[in-house]
């Protein structure tokens, strides 16, 4: 059990992930600015498959990890070498999956060279995602951190070198996308071999049990992905790359409000793993979503009234069209803040289950309303199936939440003095 306070915890995620999203908007400004809307529709799109793909074979080992690590129900070691060979199987998986999976969709402006790079982040990302769930089975945020910030920094700077210096394009994007999460998988797996014993040789129980949750992780977390970018393959396929690329920037800028319920998830999914009074955990983490979404509320107020000025500035005024988007997707993002905070708490507890009961419907109503929509309105038909679909399937899990948890609705969303106080009770463990 970690030795540091609660709100240190989360503090540390944050500023791990703050980092990380500036290193990030950074490299979407250049991207932005060098690409122009139409290459980076092209960027945002060819990388479509891969995340989805990840998403599911990662097989939900992420959160497996991180529950039966927590639990101790297993030693360590033993863990450590079914995870790392289970990563061989679905990253070969991963790349066939992918590869299949855009024989199927449009590929009109990339290259064989494109999709290579594409796929290869595959089995990179699985790595450091993997990894990322042992520290956090273990309540090593630290060096979870590590892998996120070092993982932004690289992209960065090798965008800097590859896209602004050497001109290198959509390709140099992709390249620098490559090198760096090769180059942080490495660091990652260097410093598990030097914390625990590894064998090649895995159990087969093990495996079995592992795959068999993590299933169920898998897709709760595939359909979630699903929610959030299955507007993009299809924007790109009704209204062309440069509609995808305005709509993309515009999500993109407004998912910045994610970080807080970020770093407050995945905090809360490692304690939860690890938690022995449930009830206490359940309070904090409602308390927890009260406070962040009056921070969310007041943070969107901000991206609504400076965005107008900032896009042209930062992005340039090619990218104007994109501050509708922003502005207007902005209740949908608010109301993911509530779901990205007590999933956390369902993920530790071994409850991937009620994400796919919450987002499978609101997966089909997305996909229905962006058939609608895209074609009339475009970016805009996007952003209204976006709205209506997050608010949906948010509504479903908290009422999910409520029942497995034994609190009712009407307590989660009721503030309190108490709230407010959570700074000084989270100092402490």
């Amino acid at each position: 059990m970690a030795k540091r306070s609660y709100f240190g915890d989360i503090l540390r995620v944050l500023s791990s992930n703050v980092f990380t999203l500036f290193a990030n908007l950074l490299v979407a400004i250049l991207l932005a600015r060098l690409l122009g809307p139409q290459q980076y529709g092209l960027y945002t799109a060819i990388l479509v498959v891969p995340v989805l793909v990840v998403s599911f074979f990662q097989m939900g080992i992420r959160g497996t990890t991180i529950h039966i690590l927590g639990s101790r129900t297993e030693k360590d070691d033993k863990v450590i070498s079914a995870v790392f060979f289970i990563l061989l199987f679905t990253s070969f998986l991963g790349i066939v999956f992918s590869a299949l999976a855009y024989l199927f969709t449009d590929t009109t402006g990339y290259t064989p060279l494109l999709i290579a790079l594409a796929l290869g982040v595959i089995p990179l990302r699985l790595t450091n995602i993997y990894i990322g769930g042992i520290f956090l089975g273990k309540e090593e945020i630290p060096k979870a951190n590590l892998v996120n910030w070092l993982t932004g920094l690289l992209m960065l700077l090798l965008t800097l070198l590859l896209v602004l210096v050497l001109r290198g394009g959509l390709r140099g994007a992709l390249t620098a996308m490559l090198w760096a999460n090769f180059i942080v998988a490495v660091v990652a797996i260097s410093m598990v071999l030097r914390q625990f014993k590894f064998r090649f040789k895995a159990e087969k129980t093990l495996v079995k049990r592992i795959l068999k949750t993590g299933v169920v992780f898998a897709l709760s977390f595939l359909v979630i992905q699903l929610n959030y970018r299955v507007d993009v393959l299809l924007l790109k396929k009704m209204a062309g790359a440069t509609e995808t690329g305005i709509y993309s920037l515009g999500v993109s800028i407004a998912e910045l409000l994610w970080q807080i319920p970020l770093a407050i998830g995945v905090v809360v999914m490692s304690r939860s793993a690890n938690a022995s009074d449930l009830k206490k955990m359940t309070l904090q983490t409602t308390q927890l979503l009260r406070v962040s979404l009056i921070s969310g509320c007041l943070l969107s107020i901000a991206i609504i009234v400076l965005s107008p000025w900032l896009v042209p500035l930062v992005f340039g005024e090619q990218f104007i069209p994109s501050v509708a988007v922003m502005q207007w997707i902005m209740p949908g993002i608010l109301m993911v803040i509530a779901f990205r905070i007590v999933s956390g708490q369902l993920s530790g507890m071994g409850r991937p289950d009620v994400a796919i009961k919450a987002f499978t419907p609101a997966l089909l109503v997305n996909v229905g309303l962006n058939y609608l929509l895209i074609p009339k309105y475009g970016a805009w038909g996007a952003v209204m199936a976006t709205n209506l679909s997050y608010a949906m399937a948010t509504f479903i899990y908290v009422v999910m939440f409520a029942r497995v948890t034994g609190i009712q609705v009407r307590a989660i969303f009721t503030f309190s003095r108490a709230d407010w106080n959570f700074l000084s009770r989270f100092r402490r463990k």
